[in-house]
């Protein structure tokens, strides 16, 4: 089998691909509204005794840093590419959601340990105080949340923030649910419960996040994209005789490439089947940052 000249469609697709990314004006904004509901809770914990409310500050204080994060990848996925790194700084935002993620089970660790020793040993807790900051808590986090919701479909940065911060807002509503238990009945253990659900919530939010982020580094094809259905429909473009060496990865989440070989029956233009294949993997599947390289037949010979 003899190898035509390559036959790229870089021209018509680097552009999207290397497109800027969404800009850092949500993750500035929730950035400020975090850092004062934590400070809020951190003064509300101490006041109150509630460990709950402490638990969900802990929370907000990996979201502090997970904002940070994602500011910081938002500017590096902007940053131009260079002759070392030809693709641009994209996977930092994919290696900012990993960390964000890792993250927050860390802050699950730390928070059950503590939650264990509450639950022996119960603490009395200023139910009032407790309720109010965790209301002021939830609110905020469902306006930070409505704020990030727009970009984080397809940028893996913003939905690991969005993640946190949704799990924040449902540790919020376990605290709030805490302290009404509190409130009504005195059993001030209800607590630590609070505090092992909002491990619960965050255990749960992170693990997508970090099996979405370990994928991407991997080059695993994107959930979305079936590789046999793209294999079939190149192998049905008038002219092709065989597909092979196909892949499909992404730089982050909504920036999916793919590469393939295919083989050209003898007699058929070049030109016109990468661009029949071009059209077909645009208007099909979404895919605009394709390579294609196009092979003669096995046993021809070249003019």
């Amino acid at each position: 089998m003899r190898p035509s000249a390559r036959v790229p469609l870089a021209e018509e697709c680097c552009a999207e691909a290397h497109a800027p990314r969404p800009g850092s004006g949500p993750l500035r904004f929730a950035f400020v509204l975090t850092a004062a509901v934590f400070a809020a809770e951190v003064v509300g914990a101490r006041l109150t005794g509630s460990l709950a409310l402490l638990a969900d500050a802990a929370h907000m204080a990996v979201d502090l840093a997970s904002l940070g994060l994602g500011l910081f990848a938002a500017w590096a996925a902007n940053l131009p590419r260079d002759p070392k790194r030809t693709f641009g700084y994209r996977r930092v935002e994919v290696l900012a959601a990993l960390a964000n993620g890792v993250g927050l089970w860390i802050t699950v660790g730390v928070l059950l340990n503590e939650a264990w020793a509450r639950w022996a040993n119960p603490r009395p807790i200023l139910v009032g105080g407790m309720l109010g900051v965790a209301a002021v808590g939830l609110c905020a986090n469902l306006v930070s949340a409505a704020v990030l919701h727009r970009g984080a479909r397809d940028n893996i940065n913003l939905r690991g923030v969005l993640l946190h911060v949704l799990s924040d807002a449902l540790g919020s509503v376990g605290v709030i649910v805490a302290g009404v238990v509190i409130w009504r009945t005195g059993w001030t253990a209800a607590d630590a419960l609070a505090t092992a659900f909002v491990c619960v919530v965050i255990a749960f939010a992170s693990w997508r996040l970090v099996r979405d982020s370990i994928h991407i580094l991997l080059e695993g094809a994107p959930a979305h994209l079936d590789l046999e259905a793209v294999r079939l429909a190149l192998a049905g473009v008038d002219g092709v005789l065989e597909v092979h060496d196909l892949h499909l990865w992404s730089l982050s989440a909504g920036s999916e490439s793919m590469s393939a070989h295919l083989v050209v029956r003898a007699g058929a233009d070049p030109q016109g089947v990468r661009r029949a294949a071009a059209k077909l993997l645009s208007e099909r599947f979404g895919l605009s940052h394709a390579t294609l390289q196009l092979e003669e037949p096995e046993g021809s010979t070249s003019s």
